[in-house]
């Protein structure tokens, strides 16, 4: 019996390794907590008009309108396609678009290429507890020769604040007014949705920047 017991053992050892590296027991992605808050603090929200703006202009020298339009137009038909994921919730480049992403408009003749986003926002992802919000915005990227300028409002998120889901929009909740305290200190609740959308324009500027290059 005990060589028995032996025996079965080593026969499911490497069971349990493949077990352990892609099954039920396997490692799962952890998030990066962000620590250092200096990027998000007091004029990392831009307001314009009363409105939360963030807004780029990226360089592409030597580069045709119509070829920059072309490039930028099949990123944000990829980028916004309705109810598709992409790449893990722990990575920069990660979205999850709702039904109602998508390309709103494009107008070659007028190098402007309006987008609808409509995606989850993840704050953290652990086991049968999962915090996102919903998060809508408009997109509108106006290309030129040698440049492009993307520029990202309408920013409103739909999340259950209390018991029950409600819709607030950027200038209700992440300003530097609505963000911190008297004494400069981050509100928590709202530091998450600073930092997710902050961390959202950038992601998406970066990747317009990549495709035109």
């Amino acid at each position: 019996m005990k060589h028995l017991v032996i025996l079965l053992m080593v026969a499911i050892l490497p069971l349990c390794a493949n077990a352990q590296s892609s099954g039920i027991f396997g490692k799962k992605s952890t998030t990066t907590k962000v620590t250092d808050f200096t990027p998000y603090m007091q004029g990392a929200v831009p307001v314009e008009n009363g409105m939360v703006t963030f807004s780029k202009t990226l360089s592409a020298p030597g580069k045709s309108k119509e070829d920059l339009y072309r490039k930028v137009a099949s990123w944000a038909s990829a980028r916004y396609m309705p109810s598709v994921e992409n790449g893990k919730w722990t990575d920069p480049d990660y979205f999850r678009n709702l039904e109602y992403a998508t390309v709103k408009s494009a107008d070659e003749a007028k190098g402007q290429i309006v987008c609808q986003g409509c995606e989850e926002l993840v704050f953290s992802n652990k086991f049968l507890e999962r915090d996102y919000t919903d998060a809508e915005y408009k997109l509108t990227v106006q290309v030129s020769d040698g440049s492009v300028k993307a520029v990202m409002s309408n920013i409103v998120y739909a999340y259950t604040f209390a018991e029950a889901k409600e819709r607030k929009t950027a200038e209700q909740y992440i300003t530097d007014d609505m963000a911190f305290t008297k004494k400069g200190k981050f509100i928590k609740q709202n530091r998450k949705f600073r930092v997710k959308t902050v961390d959202l324009a950038n992601e998406l500027f970066s990747e317009i920047e990549t495709i035109i290059k």
